[in-house]
This record gives structure tokens, C-alpha cells and sequence, in this order.
């Protein structure tokens, strides 16, 4: 053997060595399952065989199982691997805190990663964080990765900054949806649920930055990688988890990742009954939130009590995390379903604002999708989101919505500005509340301050095409149409066949005079949704392109359909306008106003009806809503 071969096989010889103390640990003699999986794992890597890391490989070659195994019948890889995870986390925080090497497996991938630390200098200790070297990486030799480069140095400054909490700004964290590993479909709402609450009661930290669940629910059920998933959320960090359930009971393993490079910031094990969920909740959102912030490590809660609005009772806060979960799936049925849950919440649990705020959902939801009408839907869901505030004060999501019903329906814009500062205030950053702010803000010509909300939105919800559209509809009202563009173009880079960007696309050529791009847009847009879209595109295209005659017939058809659904209002005002109909124009108007309908307060910036504008009856209903 040459110095070379020797020069190879020394890390595969320390790796081993390390494999042998872990193996030897109290952590893992008396896991015999995990133990084995631990070293056929390394093995298989150490001699380069990737093709043996697969989860039908491990289901055979270590847990046993026949040839036929079925993974969505049998979860045992997935369980013991995460239980594996969590051993190793244990034994690093213990017994070898000061080993000269870590094993990691990351979160996706049956691979490991081999860490070596460097311990060349009382400066690399203390600064450099360990290193991922991934078992198996040809372009890359091990030994490289032993000694201490600037690099490493660079990355363990940051990392130690990162630690110590002198970051200036605040922490930004997603919360992935949990994984059901109960190998029960009724169970899917308590991991989802789970991370919905997760989410929702980190983000009562105004010292972290939480990515909205709109957004980290995108990866529901993909294994992208983590550093990859960090990217698209603008995330510094992930929480990611699993449910498993047994008896009535629940094990729950949460593991805190960052994002930059997959390492892993802490990990934890629980097990609980369903009667202490809502506690485990709370302790794990703590746990999340002193590793991020380790200046906060004392006993004062980084989350406040008084911000938390979960139910100590076990039945009310499961009947809510079946509420969320069939609120989410947001068909007719699921919805009234998650209504009338989230009411037997409410019954058994007077004080539970969660669940107020849940009811308070379902009937804007319900109305968005015309079951109900807007002012039903308002009149209830205020009535609710008081009683959640009431039972919680600083509870945002609620002030952010009340603040949107007293601007909308009410046209109360003091108390509504009142509301929001309230939003804002009870929240380190909300990314509901920024959303409801900034396009609140842009109908009142407040246009610098609603894109700063708006861009907030979008960050803390980066996946979702509602954040994205609010902040084009800005542009357009400012007549900045490149802008509003790029906007558009990032909804097509989420979702390629989107609804909502081929309008937009087609609202700008309307609004530049580009008849040629409003038409082609209209086409795409019943080529691709041929029952919601109409190729020869709306009376308000047809009156600014040359075709008023048409423009009025579709307007006179649209009428007709109204008395059978609901058409909107708005709509028709801005086809009239366009044709100078005044007459018609104000009194589709006024119908929008009368149906509730937030459309209408776009009325004062929206240039589609200039040519309206200036007749003293449109004057007049403009200052009636109370717009400047």
C-alpha cells in the first residue's frame, strides 16, 4: 500500500473508530435496531455502494422485512431513522461533545455526512463549526477537509455570531409540515395541525421572523433538500418534525435545522398523551426559540404567556386541530365542517380565541367561495374574531382581521389604522397582518408605505402567489408596469399555469393600451382554464380596444347572469366606465358597495375609471366610503 492508499483509507479508519465509540455509548447499547441501522450505513458509505441507501435496502437488509416491503404500508425505516437521529443528537450533547468526529445523517437522506472537527488551534475550537463532508464525494478527498482553511475560519465566525446572539436583525424560521408516521390517515390533522400552531405561536416571538404557513406547507410531502428549502422561504432556519401515535399516546420528533448548511441546532423527543399536546406545543415552540436566541436563555419566556391562545383542555384543542386541518382543505364541505368544530371548541372551551379566530376563517372562506354572502360572512366572523380578542388581547391575526373588516365593510378607516398598529405591534413580523396593512395602505394613494408592507408579506410568504399579487396591484395603481412585470413573472416562476398572473398580465396590457398582450392574455387564460375564463376577454379589454359595441352586449349579458350568481359589481362599473357610461358606471358602484365588496375601494386610484371620475355624483360616493 502506497502513501497515497494510506493517505485514503486514514479518515475511513478514524471514521470507524468513531463508529465504535458511538456503538459503545449508553445511548446506544440497548438499541440494538438502531445500532445495526447505524453501522450498516456507514459501512455501505464508507465503500461507496449509494445504491444500497435506500429505504427498501434497509427495510430487508436491516429491520428484516421481505422482499415485497411496502413503505406506505410499513413505516419502520422512517421511525427507526428518525429515532436514529435523535440517539445521535443525544450521545454529540453527551458522551462525545468532544469527539474528534460526528456522525450526521440529515433530515431526507439515508446518507451520512462525516464532520470533522478541527482542533488545530484554540481559535478553530472555539470559532469553526464542523464541517459537512458527505460520505462518497469523489471531486472532494477527505483528507481536505481535515485541516483548517480561512474558509472554515470565515463560516465558524459567522456560525459562532449566529449562536451568541449578536445578530442585529431578527431570526427567520420556517416550520415544514410534520410528517404522520402513525401509519393512520386520521391522524394526517395532527401533524399538520401540529405545525400550523407551531407556526403560529413562534410568530408571537417579536424577536423571530416566521415564514407563513401558506409557503412552508408548498413542501408538504417533498424531500427537497434542506439548504434548498431555506433558499426558497428566505429562511435561516427549519423546523421539521414527526407524529407518530400509539395506544392514545403521541411521540413527537422535532429537529431545529439551519438552513445555510443542513447542521443541526438542536433535536428533541417527546412523548405524550393527547391530554398534554397543547403543552408539548408551548414547550417546543420555547425550546425553537432559545436556540435561536441564546441570548435569551435565562427563565424568562421568549414567547409570552399572555400572547398564547392555544385551550389547555385536551377535547377542545383536538377539536380545533381538526378544524385547521379541514379548514385547509378548503372545499364547501370541509369548511362547514371546520365551523362546526371549531364552535364545539368554543362551547367546551368559552376562552379559546384559536378556535374563535378558526370560525371567524371559515366564514371568509366560505364566502370567498360563494356559499355565503360577504356581509353574512362579515357580520359573524367580527363577531368571533372579538370574542378571540376578548379572550386574547395581543392576539394579531385577530386585530389584523378586525382592522380589515372596520376598513372594508365599515369604511372606518381610524379605528381600522388602530387595529393594524395593534396587528403589527402584538407580532414580531406577521406576514397576514403586512399583507391586510399594505393593501389597505395602497387604497389610500399611500403608495411607499403599502409597497414596504407588501415586500414584507412577500418575504415572510414567498411561496404564495396571494402576497405576490397584492404587491402588483400596487405597481399597476402607481403606474409602474416594468415592476409590476417582474412581479408577475415570479407567480409564473411558482406556479406556471397561474390564474392569477395571466390576468394580472392581462390587467397591465389593459392599463397600458397593449391590446395586442390583454388579448393573447385572455386566450392563454381559457386555454388553460377554458371553465373560468372567457378567450374573448372582459367589456372593460373590448371598450379600451376599439370594441365598445361588444363591450356593452357582454356588460348586458353579464347583468342577466347576476340575477342567477353573483357577478361582480365592481367589475361591470369598470367596463361602463371604460365605455363613459357614468349612469351605469356609479350605480354598479354603489351595488359593489351595497355587496361589500373591498373592490370598491380601489375607486380612487384606479384609472380605469377616470373617465368617470369628475362627475359630481362619483366625487360624492368617494368621500361617502371615506376615501382621500
Amino acid at each position: 500500500m502506497d502513501a497515497a492508499d494510506k493517505r485514503k483509507d486514514g479518515p475511513a479508519d478514524a471514521i470507524r473508530e468513531e463508529l465504535n465509540r458511538i456503538l459503545a455509548s449508553q445511548a446506544f447499547l440497548a438499541a440494538d435496531r438502531r445500532a445495526r441501522l447505524l453501522r450498516f450505513l456507514v459501512e455501505e458509505s464508507l465503500a461507496n455502494r449509494a445504491e444500497s441507501l435506500k429505504e427498501s435496502v434497509l427495510a430487508t437488509e436491516v429491520f428484516d422485512r421481505p422482499p415485497g416491503y411496502d413503505p406506505k404500508i410499513d413505516s419502520i425505516v422512517r421511525v427507526e431513522m428518525g429515532r436514529l437521529r435523535s440517539r445521535l443528537t443525544e450521545y454529540y450533547s453527551q458522551a462525545g461533545a468532544r469527539d474528534p468526529i460526528r456522525v450526521e445523517i440529515p433530515k431526507g437522506s439515508y446518507q451520512p455526512a462525516f464532520i470533522f472537527i478541527a482542533t488545530d488551534t484554540a481559535t478553530a475550537e472555539a470559532a469553526a463549526p464542523q464541517e459537512r463532508v458527505p460520505s462518497g464525494t469523489r471531486h472532494l478527498p477527505i483528507p481536505i477537509a481535515i485541516g483548517v482553511s480561512v474558509a472554515l475560519i470565515l463560516a465558524g465566525v459567522l456560525f459562532w455570531r449566529f449562536r451568541a446572539g449578536t445578530r442585529p436583525d431578527t431570526v427567520s424560521i420556517a416550520v415544514l409540515p410534520f410528517l404522520n408516521l402513525s401509519g393512520e390517515s386520521n391522524k394526517n390533522y395532527v401533524a399538520d395541525s401540529l405545525s400550523d400552531e407551531l407556526t403560529e405561536t413562534l410568530a408571537e416571538s417579536k424577536e423571530l421572523r416566521v415564514v407563513a404557513r401558506t409557503s412552508a406547507f408548498q413542501f408538504k410531502g417533498k424531500s427537497e433538500d434542506v439548504r434548498e428549502i431555506g433558499r426558497a422561504l428566505n429562511a435561516e432556519a427549519i423546523l421539521e418534525g414527526s407524529v407518530g401515535s400509539r395506544d392514545g399516546s403521541y411521540r413527537i420528533v422535532v429537529q431545529l435545522i439551519r438552513a445555510a448548511d443542513g447542521y443541526h441546532l438542536w433535536s428533541h423527543n417527546y412523548e405524550t398523551s393527547a391530554s398534554e399536546l397543547s403543552l408539548v406545543e408551548v414547550e417546543i415552540a420555547e425550546a425553537t426559540a432559545r436556540s435561536l436566541l441564546p441570548s435569551r436563555k435565562g427563565t424568562t419566556p421568549v414567547i409570552p404567556a399572555s400572547t398564547r391562545v392555544a385551550s389547555a383542555n385536551p377535547q377542545a384543542h383536538d377539536l380545533y386541530m381538526r378544524a385547521i386541518y379541514q379548514l385547509q382543505l378548503h372545499t364547501p364541505d370541509s369548511l362547514r365542517e371546520s365551523l362546526r368544530l371549531s364552535e364545539e371548541a368554543v362551547r367546551i372551551d368559552p376562552q379559546y380565541a384559536r378556535a374563535y379566530f378558526a370560525i371567524a376563517r371559515a366564514e371568509t372562506s366560505l364566502s370567498a367561495i360563494g356559499v355565503i354572502s360577504g356581509r353574512e360572512a362579515a357580520e359573524r366572523g367580527k363577531a368571533a374574531a372579538q370574542k378571540a380578542l376578548a379572550a386574547a388581547p395581543d392576539f394579531s391575526d385577530a386585530h389584523a382581521y378586525m382592522a380589515y373588516l372596520l376598513y372594508t365593510y365599515d369604511w372606518n378607516w381610524t379605528a381600522a389604522e388602530k387595529e393594524y398598529a395593534l396587528a403589527l405591534e402584538a407580532s414580531g413580523s406577521h406576514g397576514q397582518a403586512h399583507s391586510l396593512y399594505g393593501w389597505s395602505l395602497m387604497t389610500r394613494k399611500r403608495f411607499a408605505e403599502a409597497r414596504s408592507h407588501l415586500q414584507t408579506a412577500e418575504e415572510l410568504d414567498p411561496q404564495s402567489p396571494g402576497s405576490r399579487q397584492n404587491l402588483v396591484n400596487d405597481l399597476v395603481f402607481e403606474r409602474d408596469f416594468t415592476a409590476a412585470k417582474r412581479e408577475v413573472a415570479g407567480i409564473f416562476k411558482l406556479y406556471p399555469k397561474s390564474l392569477v398572473g395571466i390576468r394580472d398580465l392581462g390587467l397591465i396590457g389593459i392599463w397600458e393600451h397593449d391590446c395586442v398582450a390583454a388579448k393573447s392574455a385572455a386566450e392563454t387564460a381559457a386555454r388553460w382554464y377554458p371553465d373560468q375564463s372567457d378567450p374573448t376577454g372582459s367589456p372593460t379589454m373590448k371598450a379600451r380596444c376599439g370594441e365598445p359595441s361588444a363591450a356593452r352586449r357582454q356588460l348586458e349579458e353579464m347583468a342577466k347572469q347576476s340575477e342567477k350568481e353573483f357577478i361582480s359589481p365592481y367589475t361591470m362599473a369598470q367596463g361602463y366606465a371604460s365605455l363613459g357610461d357614468a349612469d351605469h358606471a356609479i350605480d354598479y358602484l354603489r351595488r359593489s358597495a351595497d355587496a361589500k365588496e373591498s373592490l370598491v375601494l380601489y375607486m380612487g386610484i384606479d384609472a380605469l375609471l377616470d373617465p368617470v371620475r369628475r362627475d359630481p355624483r362619483f366625487v360624492e360616493f368617494q368621500t361617502k366610503i371615506g376615501l382621500p
